[in-house]
């Protein structure tokens, strides 16, 4: 500490990094050892580092050995620097995880500064060649932050030019690249990687040994009678240079080569290339790509463009390799200027597939090299725009419209301006909110005012100038347009619990919590209940507020049998009036369900009752309809028992299941409910053939009217669409339109376009 106080540089930059992560870490994000401080430490304490070392040795003139030494000491003094302000934020606001977040920051920033220290003295070396010592220490400014700075460079062209978003990098340490994905876990890869970090200062060192200054001022080369320190030096190098080569296979770097090489197999749609994991069905990706090649016009025909050329869907089996492989592992991505969507398996139809191929289409009229929507040819991007536009295009399939939603929030009186939310203040609302309102909003510019202008405006036109309205007018003539919209009674609480929620960036400890989860999620698939209750009381323990944890907890219990502890859980959420009504719904039905099991079936009865007037979502309700219905029969009862309920130490018992449902069925020719839940089951498993059979069956029989027969209709178009037999599929969505009980205008026209892309028109 003495040798730095004498230097006025490296004093310099001990206040300048404490004085920025300091204030930086009132954020609340930023406070206390995590990945968001460790990120912004990385970009700020290698530059700094090598800085001051360039001009502590342009002071000096050391030895060159002496220099490295000094630069690496003073990079190691920075990080520490820099961490307690990080120790003081957490004592301040609470630790989220320090053990976790003092790893990433040793091995993200802290070995970043080690670096910038070790380039800032060689930095330094090099400056000493300039005559002029004015000139010399003006220069380390430039050329000290350049390395970094180039690290960086490298990052954004691989982020480019490849399928990867995520980036390991010698100074910053590690980019996990999504702003969704909450859990980084990239512990491994990064110590491989710095190890490679490790391996090259050593062997920097021992060559620095190596080096004198001559009379001239000139480094030049002496030979150090021990043979091991060179050889030591070109094995660490050797071996730095091969983690590097062989980064792809570490998780450090990957291209669209090495990802297909990993994924292994191929296949070719009329439109669409698929690279897919080798461990899936042949006959899975054969239907993707038919997904995709049906999806992509349609997409292309709301935006009135034509056809766009090929395009490559990227389907991996899961968010794990996902997240290894590119770097996005709950979070389903498009790169509009490769033309490149990437996704993992999630069944017929693809349920984000359209959403991701409204980015690539809009990349078609959106200037710029990411072929995306804002300023400066879209290098400062509008996130609002570009969701806005994908959500408009290809909405979910849910039981309300985004507008629909919007109107509900309007309600609510948490509906957001519109104008902010059409730049980064979009991610400052929670994803929900912001990607509804912002596809209402779109698909409103659209229905008013043409897909022409909706293409200009992606192109970076501004709005008020393409519809000669300004913001406040577009925004009260859409806000008159959702309040004619009418909603049905449970809407509000719904979506109270839906939008009224914080962002990202108001969340507490969100990539502990979420790790916390993703850990006892883990758990609980192994069988170990005990295990993922003690993590979600440690999740609770950093936010006593997490609903979800709540609820899994009480599932923890019934799965150790311990059903008294569960209901006291369940009953104290559904009383909580802060609760949201999703999770209410939820622990009321659970404790339904243990009635169900338990016997007590006029007691299930009644919270089945009570649940179906208070949810929206239709496959709950759909449910509620088949528990309910099975209450008065024996046979009935067991199996839906076995399918949808369970016992509260081994939940549903799949095989036992369709012994039951296959039984019911044979004993009761006339019931069709059965056939239906196979049928259905069969579907979502992919077996699509023997799905039409059951269903068929369940059709020629009596089935529930209502929801039951209309999931039953619906799932027949989709199962025809999935044969190819456009001819069934438009005779199940005949019968279907004629029954006429469909209340919701969202899934109507969701099942439209899907027979739309599918079959084609209704043949006359």
């Amino acid at each position: 500490m003495k040798w730095m106080l004498r230097s006025r540089a490296q004093t310099i930059a001990a206040i300048v990094v404490f004085v920025v992560l300091f204030v930086v870490g009132f954020v609340p994000l930023f406070g206390g050892p995590g990945y968001e401080i460790a990120l912004a430490a990385g970009l700020l304490l290698p530059s700094v580092a090598a800085v001051a070392s360039a001009l502590d040795a342009l002071r000096r003139r050391s030895a060159p050995f002496e220099s490295f030494s000094r630069g690496v000491a003073s990079g190691t003094l920075l990080c520490l620097v820099g961490y307690a302000t990080t120790i003081f934020h957490g004592i301040r606001v609470g630790f989220c995880d320090a053990t976790g977040g003092t790893i990433m920051f040793a091995l993200g920033p802290g070995c970043g500064a080690i670096m910038g220290g070790a380039w800032g003295a060689l930095v330094g070396e090099l400056l000493l060649l300039v005559r002029k010592p004015r000139w010399a220490r003006i220069s380390a400014f430039v050329v000290g932050p350049l390395g970094p700075l180039l690290g960086i460079m490298l990052s954004v062209w691989r982020f480019f030019s490849t399928p990867a978003i995520f980036a390991f990098d010698p100074f910053f340490g590690f980019f996990s690249g999504t702003l969704y994905d909450t859990v980084v876990e990239a512990t491994v890869p990064l110590l491989t990687y710095r190890l490679g970090t490790a391996l090259t200062l050593i062997a920097a060192g021992i060559f620095a040994a190596h080096l004198v200054h001559g009379e001239d001022g000139r480094p030049a080369l002496r030979w150090l009678s021990r043979m091991g320190l060179p050889l030591l030096g070109a094995v660490c190098a050797t071996v730095s240079l091969v983690l590097v080569l062989e980064g792809w296979r570490l998780g450090h770097w990957q291209t669209a080569a090495t990802i297909e090489r990993d994924l292994g197999a191929r296949i070719s749609g009329l439109r669409c290339d698929v690279v897919y994991s080798r461990a899936m069905r042949i006959d899975e990706a054969r239907l993707f790509a038919r997904d995709c090649d049906e999806q992509l016009p349609a997409i292309e025909a709301y935006f009135e463009v034509p056809p766009i050329g090929h395009v490559t869907a990227y389907l991996f089996r899961n968010p794990a390799d996902k997240r290894r492989l590119m770097g996005a592992g709950d979070t389903f991505i498009a790169k509009p200027w490769r033309r490149e969507v990437y996704l993992q398996a999630a069944g017929y139809p693809h349920p984000v597939l359209g959403h991701e191929l409204a980015h690539v289409v809009a990349g078609s009229f959106a200037p710029g090299p990411f072929h995306i929507a804002g300023k400066w040819k879209g290098i400062k991007a509008n996130p609002g725009l570009i969701e806005g536009l994908a959500v408009a295009a290809a909405p979910d399939e849910d039981v309300l419209t985004p507008a629909e939603w919007s109107r509900a929030m309007l309600d609510l009186k948490i509906l957001p301006p519109v104008a902010p939310l059409f730049s980064f203040e979009f991610l400052g609302e929670n994803a929900s909110k912001s990607y509804t309102v912002a596809g209402a909003f779109v698909r409103f510019i659209k229905a008013n005012f043409g897909a022409s202008t909706l293409r200009s405006w992606y192109a970076g036109a501004a709005l008020p100038a393409l519809t000669q309205t300004s913001w406040q007018g577009l925004e009260g003539a859409w806000r008159a347009e959702l309040a004619e919209l009418k909603l049905p009674e449970a809407v509000p609480a719904i979506a109270r619990a839906r939008f009224d929620r914080p962002s990202l960036w108001g969340r507490k400890c969100p990539h502990a919590v979420d790790l916390q989860r993703k850990e006892a999620e883990r758990a609980q698939e192994k069988g170990d209940y005990l295990q993922a209750r003690r993590t979600y009381e440690e999740l609770l323990r950093l936010d006593p507020h997490d609903e979800g944890a709540r609820l899994a907890m009480a599932g923890c219990f019934l799965r150790r049998g311990e059903k008294q502890d569960a209901t006291r859980i369940l009953s104290a959420i559904i009383a909580d009036e802060s609760a949201s009504r999703i999770v209410q719904n939820r622990a009321l039905s659970q404790l339904a369900d243990i009635d169900f099991e338990g016997g007590d079936y006029d007691r299930a009865a009644l919270r089945y009752s009570e649940l179906a007037t208070r949810s929206l979502d239709e496959d709950a309700l759909r449910t509620i309809d088949v528990k309910t219905g099975s209450l008065g029969d024996v046979r009935a009862r067991r199996a839906i028992a076995a399918y949808l309920v369970g016992t509260p130490e081994r939940g549903v018992d799949a095989m036992t299941a369709g012994a039951l449902l296959g039984s019911w069925a044979a004993e009761d020719p006339t019931d069709g409910l059965p056939e239906y839940l196979l049928g259905k089951d069969l579907a979502n498993r992919g077996f699509y053939s023997d799905a039409a059979d059951r269903l068929d069956r369940a059709l020629a029989k009596r089935l529930p009217p209502g929801r039951v027969l209309r999931e039953a209709l619906r799932q027949r178009v989709i199962v025809a669409c999935a044969l190819g037999d456009g001819a069934a599929a438009h005779k199940a969505y005949g019968i279907w339109v004629d029954k006429g009980a469909e209340p919701f205008a969202a899934r109507r026209d969701a099942l439209r376009r899907f027979l739309e892309r599918c079959a084609g028109p209704q043949p006359k």
